[in-house]
């Protein structure tokens, strides 16, 4: 009997630990999954899935007394690996250098439609920390994409454009530390420029390319250190996306994840859909185990995705994203029409907007025309 005591004494208090991890949970999950207290509840929303894994761990921790402790380390072990297998089971590859062609190519005829095009586009948070800039430039240079967004691509990387000019002979960047942006192109680019949307806004990259294509790269603030930054970041990105009338591609480290508010809020504030549901790439440092999906390519709904993955880990924390986009004829008139829609409820920028895009720097008196 008195050998007994401790275990009877142990067992309530483990059991007590169980159900605080489990209402705690449950409690997040709940904040995330209701959309209240948006703001606040995007910094624990990238860590929904684990927030499941371990609520289920917790609760089979319950219905095993005696195995309590391995079986709520079993948990976390499983969702880490889940996560992991998540991140890179579409990767470490390239994207297939035979299926990438420039924009105007593969002359597929559909009637009252022009000829299928083909874009390879590849996102990747090249980090501040990073310093093996030679590994860098070698998968830069061999990775068979079309347009690159970079970003964290600052003063100290600047040498790099030079050395890639060959494989990427279009380019424009801001690589200074307030913007830390590069947009790489081996097509011809019709209009490119960089700029910030408003004071303590995003900056961002852009390019026009053949096809009446925008592409769009940013970094957003992280909702960890700043959440309503982040937030009012997102805000007016989605306005800022939301008055371009023509084809668009969104690509960067968005410091969002697919379980976030600001995800919805991209979705249903630009009408772009990303090009993959749950890819995590971060962490991939010092071991590539991606946990959280923070980069993505978004994409107007006249461009379907034919492939999407991450690229091997290149001494950066991130993975890069890479997808393979195509011009989607049949919905082209369809997507038209509910942009003029949407559009007529806004000052109309179009092509104007581009215009003043093209001047190196633009401010807040663009986006009130």
């Amino acid at each position: 009997m008195g050998a007994a005591s401790p275990v009877t004494k142990q067992a309530p208090s483990g059991r007590c630990s169980m159900l605080l991890v489990l209402a705690a949970v449950t409690l997040g999950l709940l904040f995330v999954i209701s959309n209240r207290f948006t703001t606040l509840t995007d910094v624990i929303a990238p860590l929904t899935g684990h927030l499941m894994g371990l609520g289920l761990a917790a609760s089979l921790a319950l219905l095993l007394p005696r195995r309590r402790l391995q079986v709520l380390t079993a948990g976390m072990m499983l969702t880490v690996g889940l996560h992991g297998w998540l991140g890179l089971a579409r990767c470490c590859g390239a994207p297939p250098a035979g299926q990438s062609a420039p924009i105007q190519a593969r002359p597929t005829k559909v009637a009252g439609h022009p000829s299928l095009q083909t874009l390879t586009v590849l996102a990747l948070n090249t980090w501040h920390g990073h310093a093996d800039t030679p590994r860098l430039e070698r998968y830069l240079a061999a990775v068979p994409a079309d347009v690159v967004v970079l970003s964290e691509f600052g003063p100290d990387k600047r040498p790099l454009l030079a050395n890639l000019a060959a494989a990427y002979p279009f380019q424009v960047d801001c690589a200074d530390w307030a913007c830390s942006l590069a947009l790489l192109s081996r097509l011809p680019l019709e209009a490119s420029g960089v700029g910030r949307i408003a004071f303590d806004q995003p900056a961002f990259v852009w390019a026009r390319l053949g096809g009446s294509v925008t592409i769009i790269g940013t970094h957003l603030y992280r909702p960890s250190r700043d959440p309503w930054l982040h937030e009012r970041q997102v805000t007016a990105l989605a306005q800022f996306i939301g008055r371009i009338d023509s084809s668009v591609i969104l690509a960067g480290d968005l410091n969002t994840s697919p379980w976030s508010s600001a995800f919805r809020k991209l979705r249903a504030g630009t009408g772009l859909s990303p090009v993959a549901r749950l890819m995590p790439t971060w962490p991939a440092w010092p071991l590539a185990l991606p946990q959280v999906a923070l980069d993505h390519i978004f994409v107007s709904p006249d461009l379907a995705v034919a492939a999407a993955g991450t690229g091997a880990a290149v001494g950066s924390d991130h993975l890069p994203v890479w997808a393979q986009l195509e011009r989607r004829p049949a919905a082209l008139d369809r997507r038209r029409s509910l942009r003029s829609r949407f559009a007529a409820s806004r000052p109309h920028l179009g092509g104007e907007l581009l215009a003043d895009l093209g001047s190196e720097q633009v401010g807040p008196r663009n986006l009130r025309r």
